[in-house]
């Protein structure tokens, strides 16, 4: 594969896989109940994006270019998106939001059921911590229950 190609798939590839990234943080915070906002995330997709483009227009593509079986507009923006394409059929990861819809939907329904009085208790004591520092309890509390044995 000539230098052009590989370049504008790996690009490609870097810019689904922030866009991946995103949506997976904002079905995070959705499946905690947060209103899903614009983060770091966001900023790296946009970024990932911006790059691909601009070395799609510098590459100043010839009509009749393809990967694979894709024929590449001549729009940069078409092409961007055609790119991000060819990379998730060829990647299979998919995106990540409609593959773990239902795992969401069991998550929210496991704790559909009313609080206990200790589990009241801790929500009390988090709900007195600044956001950060409760994202960092709530992550580490995730990270030792996966370890936790079946």
């Amino acid at each position: 594969m000539d230098p052009i190609r590989s370049i504008l798939l790996s690009l490609a590839r870097t810019a689904e896989e922030a866009r991946l990234r995103w949506h997976a943080e904002r079905a995070a915070r959705r499946a905690r109940g947060e209103t899903p906002t614009r983060t770091e995330a966001f900023a790296y997709d946009i970024q990932a994006n911006l790059c691909l483009i601009t070395a799609i227009t510098a590459a100043n593509l010839p009509a009749n270019f393809r990967l694979y079986d894709t024929t590449l507009s001549r729009d940069p923006l078409t092409a961007a998106a055609q790119l991000r394409q060819v990379t998730s059929a060829y990647d299979h990861s998919g995106p990540i939001e409609a593959a773990h819809e239902a795992a969401r939907l069991a998550y929210k329904a496991a704790f559909a059921e009313p609080l206990t009085v200790q589990e009241q208790h801790y929500v009390d004591l988090l709900v007195d911590l600044p956001a950060a520092r409760r994202d960092k309890i709530i992550e580490m509390a995730e990270e030792c229950a996966r370890h936790l044995p079946a």
